[in-house]
């Protein structure tokens, strides 16, 4: 065994070297050195002493030493950059910083500028210039180019913005000029009540005069003191009132006067309407075809006749609310006024509320007015209320003449666009059925100023818009911010949920407006939001409906239904006419943009009496009355299709 090891002690290189054993006299081996391709050097030959070669650019090694890491030889850009793991990570950090400053940065942010530019709703956008991110739309001519257009919507939207700021004013007259480019454009239609035909016999407004001329001369009596000073306050008030109005002004009030009085003497000498000749369900279509209307003969021409009136029905107590509408809205108004008989009989009374209407109708030229004289009946129970609401709205109707309607209570008022936005979607409409108006329902969101505590008298109640002009909002931005404030709700949400919840507001208030193009619709028009179903049966939203048709007829007829006078007094009175609209198969849009906002006043005798279920049959006749109701409208229209369903 040891002469085996040491005649294997010895071992020669390739170049003869030998390098002996554990007994060998010849010198110590050298230190050897492993390179990565497992081969073994001694230091005599090691490559890294023999020729330095430390190329920076290389990785900082010998380009032979580095060939025993890479066996395969590498690229340039591969050597430089990713020689080494530090160089990896230190290039793709760079790299990654490059892209982001000059790439990704400025087109996400070029992205997003002209995001919000488009919609501001008018409300220009802040761009630092001095952000480390550079937009790729800072270029001047580029971007003066595009937003030409946009500049000059948006100019007009400020120049619209001011003029409604001026109107929120309350000390800005604007009344005057209002009235003074209305006589200018429709010279006609301003003084459609200057001409007034008085009777020979001797007549209500023989009496009223009488009457002012004697309450001036008399003297108050020792036992009425009170009530005489009232009465020359109230002439005294009346000479100072006028003394400061204009003579022109004066004389349209004066003729206004007489208009209304001549109106109400006629209705004083008719015999009451009977029973049997009331607008009903089963009256629908005769009542449609034979009912006296004011549509025009000779039809509209569209789209410069397209027009909507509001249509509204009050009680004398109630219409000082008008003011406000007047000054929001352009297109006519047809306002129906609750006289009762004994008011109307006496003469003092009917003075105070003609002298109220005619100073309403001065400041509100669109204005038209009809005093409804009713005979309330007293064998329904006590305190019973038979306020003809539906048989008023029908006097409203009969006297339209336009080609669409929005019947509204007196104490919602229209936001300042309303007109327009609803001409504005009329005519998308009219364009998507080739010329013709589809018979649809515009639902008009509505919505409720809350005050803290509720005001429980008329002055406190008027004074809201009087101390603050933005009271009330104005414009979809004002409406939002009041809604966020928890300053307004969705219309009696608080009470009665069902009545305006399948409006679904929350969506429109985050103007989600339109309806996704249907996949047949080769022309992608978009349409406003439809409702598919009801999420409840006691859904009864404001519409805007067509009424007057547009083409010419010697007998016009109107496009939509009557409401039923079997309905009166408080509740269910606007759902029938609804129900009446579904069960015809008409389907409902919601508006975008514009809306109604109710304004607070003092709980209506009308509603306690409906309130009141002890002492009072109102509430149960009615709900018994609308049960029958929809029965009947099952049988009526039992073979009609697309009546919108209740929502699962």
């Amino acid at each position: 065994m040891i002469s085996q090891r040491k005649s294997t002690s010895h071992i020669a290189d390739a170049n003869g070297h030998s390098y002996g054993g554990g007994g060998s006299s010849s010198p110590l081996p050298s230190r050897k050195l492993r390179y990565g391709n497992g081969s073994m050097h001694s230091a005599a030959h090691n490559p890294m002493q023999q020729s330095p070669c430390n190329s920076f650019l290389l990785g900082g090694m010998d380009k032979r030493r580095r060939g025993a890491y890479h066996p395969r030889q590498r690229t340039l850009w591969y050597r430089i950059f990713f020689s080494t793991p530090a160089r990896a990570v230190a290039t793709v950090l760079i790299v990654l910083f490059l892209s982001w400053r000059y790439a990704i940065a400025p087109t996400l942010h070029s992205i997003y500028e002209w995001g919000l530019y488009l919609s501001s709703d008018g409300q220009s956008t802040q761009y630092n210039s001095n952000s480390a991110f550079l937009s790729v739309a800072d270029d001047s001519k580029l971007k003066k180019e595009i937003l030409k257009p946009l500049k000059e919507l948006k100019e007009n939207e400020r120049l619209l913005r001011d003029s409604i700021d001026a109107l929120r004013k309350p000390n800005v007259k604007t009344g005057a000029k209002r009235r003074e480019a209305i006589g200018k454009i429709v010279p006609q239609w301003y003084s459609r009540n200057d001409e007034v035909h008085v009777t020979k016999k001797e007549s209500i407004i023989e009496r009223v005069t009488n009457n002012v001329v004697q309450s001036s001369n008399e003297k108050p009596k020792e036992n009425s003191t009170t009530k005489e000073s009232n009465s020359i306050d109230v002439n005294k008030a009346r000479i100072t009132e006028e003394s400061e109005i204009p003579a022109q002004v004066q004389k349209v009030i004066t003729e206004h006067k007489r208009t209304l009085l001549t109106d109400i003497q006629k209705q004083l000498d008719e015999p009451p309407p009977s029973s049997a000749s009331i607008k009903t369900l089963h009256t629908s279509k005769v009542d449609m075809k034979n009912s006296p209307n004011s549509c025009p003969n000779d039809g509209f021409n569209l789209p410069k006749d397209l027009s909507t009136t509001l249509v509204i029905q009050c009680s004398l107590d109630r219409i000082w609310l008008l003011a406000e509408t007047c000054n929001r809205w352009a297109d006519p108004i047809v306002l129906v006024v609750y006289l009762p008989s004994e008011t109307a009989k006496d003469s003092l009374q009917v003075t105070k509320a003609i002298d109220s209407i005619a100073n309403l109708m001065a400041n509100c030229p669109q204005m038209t007015v009809l005093p409804h004289i009713h005979i309330e009946e007293k064998n329904q129970g006590q305190g019973m209320s038979s306020y003809p609401v539906n048989a008023m709205r029908n006097k409203g109707l009969g006297a339209v003449k336009t080609s669409h309607i929005l019947i509204m209570d007196v104490d919602l008022i229209p936001s300042a666009d309303l007109s327009d936005v609803i001409k504005d979607n009329l005519l998308d409409q009219i364009s998507a059925k080739n010329g013709e108006v589809p018979t649809h329902a515009m639902v008009v969101p509505a919505f409720e100023r809350k005050v803290d505590p509720p005001c429980s008298d008329i002055e406190t109640c008027k004074g809201y818009l009087q101390k603050d002009p933005n009271f009330l909002p104005t414009l979809f931005d004002d409406m939002k911010e009041c809604v966020q404030e928890k300053k307004c709700i969705v219309f009696q949400s608080d009470n009665n949920w069902e009545g305006h919840h399948t409006t679904k507001t929350q969506k429109w208030l985050k103007r989600e407006w339109y309806d996704e193009p249907s996949e047949n619709d080769e022309q992608k028009k978009r349409t406003i939001r439809q409702i598919k179903c009801f999420d409840s049966l006691r859904y009864e939203p404001y519409v805007v409906l067509p009424w007057c048709p547009t083409a010419s007829s010697s007998k016009p007829q109107p496009l939509t239904p009557y409401y039923d006078e079997r309905f009166y007094g408080y509740g269910k009175n606007k759902i029938q006419h609804i129900s009446h609209l579904r069960y015809r198969g008409i389907p409902f849009y919601v508006l975008p943009r514009s809306f109604v906002v109710h304004h607070p006043h003092p709980e209506s005798n009308v509603k306690q009496v409906w309130n009141d279920r002890k002492k009072n049959k109102l509430h149960g006749e009615m709900d018994r009355l609308y049960g029958k109701y929809i029965d009947e409208l099952e049988d009526e229209y039992s073979d009609v299709k697309g009546v919108v369903p209740e929502c699962d």
